[in-house]
């Protein structure tokens, strides 16, 4: 496995998008923005983590590995390329927000060293394009 910045279009990587969000028009709103990293093996993108820097943070936006290849260190990997895109833009602190009942994910970002600093109710909405009932976000962060 490699990983490094995704410099192709971005259109190709919807499928990974859409493992990590539901929302059609939000992924069409943030899908071309910030730094993509990806996991590869050969040429094939196994995973993605996207990034986008604001002042003095970077919120990782999406992060998406391939159902088959879960488990098996993409995830990690790639929030450890994450964290070294922080330190080497000198950005403090990396953020990450996701749904309150997806508690899986939960557990997967605190056991890497985020902690919990946010949850924003509300914050999914029919709206923006997800399924009533699920409503709060969970914000996440790692202090670098």
């Amino acid at each position: 496995m490699s990983i490094q910045v995704y410099d192709g279009d971005r259109t190709a990587l919807l499928p990974l998008f859409r493992l990590a969000d539901e929302s059609d028009s939000q992924i069409e709103s943030y899908h071309r923005l910030g730094t993509v990293l990806a996991a590869y093996e050969g040429t094939t993108v196994m995973g993605l983590a996207q990034l986008v820097d604001e002042e003095g943070t970077t919120e990782l936006v999406s992060l998406a590995v391939r159902p088959e290849c879960q488990r098996q260190g993409y995830g990690s990997r790639l929030i450890e390329a994450a964290a070294h895109h922080c330190r080497t833009n000198d950005v403090p602190r990396l953020i990450v927000g996701t749904g309150a009942w997806e508690t899986d994910n939960i557990v997967f970002y605190l056991n890497r060293g985020f902690r919990i600093f946010n949850v924003n109710r509300g914050f999914f909405t029919p709206e923006k394009g997800y399924a009533a009932g699920r409503s709060d976000q969970v914000q996440l962060e790692m202090s670098l």
